[in-house]
């Protein structure tokens, strides 16, 4: 029977009864391809190998993608499942992860790839929100303790790219780290000349912050991603005049890029920053942020505005005010004189600071 898997878990207390030995039991759930069977798979061997549950299907209800999470405060397991009435996810709870029963009211306007979360809102556990996003990356903050989920905003875009779908949060990170980590799948990118086929985003790390327009979902790229850094090239306090670019000797491929303006000293209607023929700007009248060519608002927040630049082989990911926005598009080279340049249009910028960290890939030779 073929599956769609979804949501992984690891059942430390071993409540359902499945694990043989000392090592934590890693459990898999799927959906068989009718979308109304919720079935599991078990590893006693941490995932080497893996056996089908005989008791499958746990539930039979439609459709799919669930995700499950452990929910300390109730002892308990929670299923979201995507599924009817209407574009809805669904609620189930379970003490033994075998056996499932449906509770609180079916959560509207939601399609497909549920995640589910809690976040400290400003980093204060005390005031603690939870988050559910969409298979689009759209956002809704509330309440839950348990069930219902009780929502408390409207539903926000995480991010604003051609190319971010079906998202999915690390569970379980070690109590003395405690971020929440995100993927998302680079949906409907093309890959000419490429040895891959499909790809996933740069991990990033998730925040709550409260800003004037209400609480907003942060994204910002994880710090690993300074492993990866060859060497640097670094600015602060100067002036950029139009006809000047400061990158213009550099030369790669693969850059972390982040720029810091501060507009209360800057005359300039753009700052562009050009990565291999595609272009990331700020246009400072219109207080509009722009990579590669999908558009959407950012205000300066204390008269400053900050660019991060994440350019690997065929992705662009873009991140605005510390992650306040997020951009994630599929980019492949186009043909230009220089790698990577920044640019300043119709007058002066003044830049605070621009760091520019040539990569080194993942893959070692």
């Amino acid at each position: 029977m073929e599956a769609r898997n979804r949501a992984a878990v690891i059942d430390y207390r071993n409540t359902s009864g499945l694990a043989t030995g000392k090592t934590p039991l890693m459990v898999a759930f799927w959906a068989s391809t009718d979308n109304n069977r919720q079935c599991i798979s078990y590893s006693n061997d941490k995932g080497r190998t893996w056996a089908k549950y005989s008791g499958n299907p746990i539930l039979v209800h439609p459709s799919r993608d669930p995700k499950v999470f452990w929910y300390e405060p109730g002892s308990k397991w929670i299923m979201l499942l995507y599924g009817p009435p209407g574009n809805s996810y669904l609620l189930f709870e379970s003490k033994n992860l075998l056996s499932w029963e449906s509770v609180g009211e079916p959560i509207p306007d939601m399609y497909e790839c549920p995640d589910m979360f809690p976040l400290p809102l400003d980093g204060d556990r005390a005031r603690e929100k939870w988050v559910i996003v969409d298979g689009a990356g759209a956002y809704q903050i509330g309440a839950f303790d348990g069930t219902p989920f009780r929502p408390e905003t409207k539903k926000q875009p995480s991010d604003y790219g051609r190319n971010f779908y079906a998202t999915m949060t690390w569970v379980g990170m070690p109590e003395r780290d405690g971020r929440r980590i995100q993927v998302a799948w680079m949906r409907g990118g093309s890959y000419p000349d490429m040895p891959f086929n499909q790809q996933i985003s740069f991990p990033a790390e998730l925040t709550l912050h409260t800003v004037p327009e209400g609480v907003r979902l942060y994204r910002r790229p994880v710090r690993e991603i300074a492993k990866l850094y060859r060497d640097t090239f670094a600015l602060r306090d100067t002036i950029l005049k139009p006809g000047e670019n400061p990158f213009g000797h550099l030369q790669g491929d693969l850059f972390d890029v982040a720029v810091e303006i501060d507009l209360s000293k800057s005359s300039s209607d753009q700052i562009v920053i050009g990565a291999r023929g595609n272009a990331i700007k700020y246009l400072a009248k219109d207080r509009v942020i722009e990579s590669c060519g999908v558009r959407t608002a950012m205000k300066p927040r204390s008269g400053r505005v900050t660019l991060r630049v994440l350019v690997d082989r065929m992705s662009i990911e873009t991140f605005g005010n510390d992650g306040e926005v997020s951009i994630t598009n599929v980019a492949g080279p186009v043909p230009s004189r220089t790698p990577l340049s920044l640019q300043s249009i119709g007058g002066n910028t003044y830049i605070s600071s621009v760091r520019v960290h040539r990569l080194q890939s993942i893959w070692p030779k």
